[in-house]
């Protein structure tokens, strides 16, 4: 069965906000300040975020379960960045966007940002917490217990 045939995953991933959330920050910062490119330094947090982000896919992938928000997982996966954040592959979107924004030069940028992290939180967090405590039962309000959402 193809992607776009699983009626539970939604259409829009948070992938996809994430490229449209950095374009928006860089388009924001350069119709405040004219440019891009202010400070390159941090684009090093931009690219460890990316990579965390794909390293703990890969460890869905490694393990047979599902990464797809809406679909089901098949196994709970706790190891690895695992044993300090709930969600390291949103955590990893966000340290890449906040690695994003000072290449802006500006203060506004912080608005895609901020809704980003709301839509994040309220439209794949939670739902995935819900569905997972369904799966899981006890062992995910365990890890629930033991690691924090974020950081």
């Amino acid at each position: 069965m193809k992607l776009s045939e699983k009626s539970n995953v939604p259409r829009i991933l948070p992938p996809h906000l994430f490229l449209l959330t950095a374009i928006l920050m860089l388009g924001i910062g350069y119709m405040e300040t004219g440019s891009i490119g202010v400070r390159f330094w941090p684009l090093t947090l931009t690219a460890f975020g990316i990579w965390l982000a794909l390293r703990e896919k890969n460890r869905f992938v490694a393990a047979g379960t599902s990464f797809y928000p809406g679909e089901d997982a098949h196994k709970l996966i706790t190891e690895g960045a695992y044993r300090f954040s709930r969600n390291p592959m949103y955590l990893g979107m966000v340290l890449a966007l906040v690695g994003l924004w000072p290449l802006t030069g500006g203060y506004w940028p912080v608005a895609p940002f901020v809704l980003f992290i709301s839509i994040i939180t309220i439209r794949f967090i939670l739902p995935e917490e819900r569905r997972l405590e369904e799966l899981f039962g006890e062992d995910y309000r365990t890890f629930k217990k033991k690691v924090r959402r974020w950081l």
